[in-house]
């Protein structure tokens, strides 16, 4: 490998900024920046500016406010997904309410009847697959429709962000849904269209 080198005449002297580098404390009193005394102090604030921004983002989830959501749902193409979501129904809403009821009546059938407890596991291993398989397909459908109106790169992680959301029921999704079900993800009513 081969370096140019050059030469410099004796007595130019490349142009330099003309004074010292300030010390570190000089400059963040220019800047306006609070200079910690020592570490415990700077480790504290630090702690109480990620309490207030977290408390900030909590509100933020609860009311739906979208300037301040975390980075998990921030940006259009998670709003897209969202709606998606929350414009149809999926059985994950009724999911818990599903097990519940498998739950309550695995303890209320007696021991002896081997056959009909096993058809009630049965019938809750399925419901947790097919409860699955609708989310993933939920999801799918909230990648398509993401990358189609964005792009591939704004669709990165959309699957599984919605099937999540899918699995959730409906008062519980945090941030709360902004369309109703029926509704197309873009605010038209489906059900008036058809």
């Amino acid at each position: 490998m081969l370096v140019a080198v050059t030469e410099v005449e004796p007595g130019v002297h490349s142009a330099g900024k003309g004074r010292p580098t300030p010390k570190r404390r000089d400059a963040q009193k220019r800047r306006g920046a609070p200079m910690p005394a020592n570490k415990k102090e700077a480790a504290a604030a630090r702690r109480t500016r990620l309490r207030e921004e977290r408390m900030v983002q909590r509100k933020a989830l609860l009311s739906g406010d979208e300037r301040h959501l975390p980075a998990r749902d921030a940006g259009p193409a998670k709003r897209l997904a969202r709606d998606v979501v929350d414009s149809r129904f999926t059985l994950g809403q009724i999911f818990f309410a599903l097990i519940i009821v498998v739950l309550a009546a695995s303890l209320a059938i007696p021991q002896r009847y081997r056959t009909t407890l096993a058809a009630v596991n049965a019938l809750s291993f399925l419901t947790v697959i097919v409860v699955f398989l609708d989310s993933l397909r939920v999801g799918r459908r909230a990648k398509a429709m993401v990358t189609a109106a964005y792009d591939e790169k704004s669709a990165y992680g959309v699957t599984a962000y919605a099937a999540i959301r899918a699995m959730q029921p409906r008062r519980l999704r945090r941030p709360p849904p902004k369309v109703k079900r029926g509704q197309d993800p873009t605010g038209r009513d489906r059900r008036h269209e058809e």
